[in-house]
């Protein structure tokens, strides 16, 4: 369990099983043939820009960062079959459908590792 900060309007700690994926393998796996993500665990795709949903069967949140952390945009309820990207980004993290919206992140907000 990978404790990371959030820097919003007012600074809060969040619990969460992060798993890197660092590798061509994890990375070419990402989420494909897995179960759906709960709210608890995200996917994190250093030196990533962009992602696509084809293979999977239900909906996720993606949060595109900087290489400090900082949100340059988000996509919130991407469905199967679509690709997603941002040149701008870094990195990426791939979360449970809904958990953009039920923790308030919002452009600009950084995450970190504490």
């Amino acid at each position: 369990m990978i404790v990371f900060r959030v820097e919003h309007n007012h600074h809060r700690l969040r619990r969460m099983q992060v798993h890197v994926c660092e590798t061509r393998f994890e990375r070419g796996r990402g989420l494909l043939l897995r179960r759906r993500l709960d709210s608890e665990t995200a996917y994190l795709l250093p030196r990533c820009r962009a992602i696509h949903t084809i293979g999977m069967h239900y909906r996720i949140d993606v949060l595109f960062c900087d290489a400090e952390g900082r949100i340059l945009s988000m996509r919130e309820n991407l469905p199967p079959c679509r690709i997603a990207r941002d040149p701008r980004a870094a990195q990426v993290w791939e979360l449970d459908a809904g958990t953009i919206r039920r923790w308030g992140w919002s452009v600009g907000d950084r995450i970190r590792p504490c």
